[in-house]
Formats: structure tokens, sequence, C-alpha cells
């Protein structure tokens, strides 16, 4: 999403999408999350509880972000600084956390 966004702000059509774009990557990450917490439980992840903490503050990023667009409108800086969020936050998130659930399920499954 963030990816073809930034495509959209590129080629000057951010501002007809900016809105819908908030709001379908508030919806992906509650249901994502949902999922990813569930197998960490499942497969008794030990970094369970750091990836619901995150998930928790990403989501509070993700509000803030929703926020001042209702408050202010669009904003291409801000638009952009969504994009760059995303990207930061997911290849840290990934690398970081994500990657022990495979531990977990690779332990289990010996």
């Amino acid at each position: 999403m963030a990816e073809d966004f930034g495509a959209a702000l590129d080629e000057g059509v951010g501002e007809r999408v900016y809105g819908s774009l908030l709001q379908s990557l508030d919806l992906y990450a509650r249901s994502h999350f949902r999922l990813e917490e569930g197998c960490m439980e499942r497969y008794h992840c030990p970094a369970a509880k750091v990836n619901q903490e995150a998930h928790v503050k990403f989501g509070e990023v993700l509000a803030g972000f929703q926020e001042r667009y209702v408050a202010n409108g669009f904003d291409r800086a801000e638009a952009r600084a969504l994009v760059t969020t995303i990207d930061r936050w997911l290849a840290d998130h990934i690398c970081r956390i994500d990657v022990r659930l495979r531990e977990s399920v690779e332990r289990s499954s010996a």
C-alpha cells in the first residue's frame, strides 16, 4: 500500500486517495496484527509481548496521521512522511520482531 501510495504522490493524485489509504491501512493493520499476535500466542513465541506492544505503538502512529488529516486536510509533506514511516516501521519490525515467530514455529514442528 505504501509503495502504491508513494507512486500516487509522485503522479500528483495522492490527495484523492490519502483518506482512503489511511482507512485501509488501519483496517489492514488491525486484521494483520490480530492474526500475527494469535500465531505468536499459539506457538509460544518469546517475542509475543514486544510484538503486541509494537503493534499498539504503530496503531497510535497511524491514528496521529489520521487525526492530523481530519484536522488539517491533505498535506503532501505529511503524506510523504506517512510513506517513510511505514517503510521504516515495516523493515524494522519484520527484521527485528516478526522473524522470531519463524523460530518458534520451527521449534514446535521439530
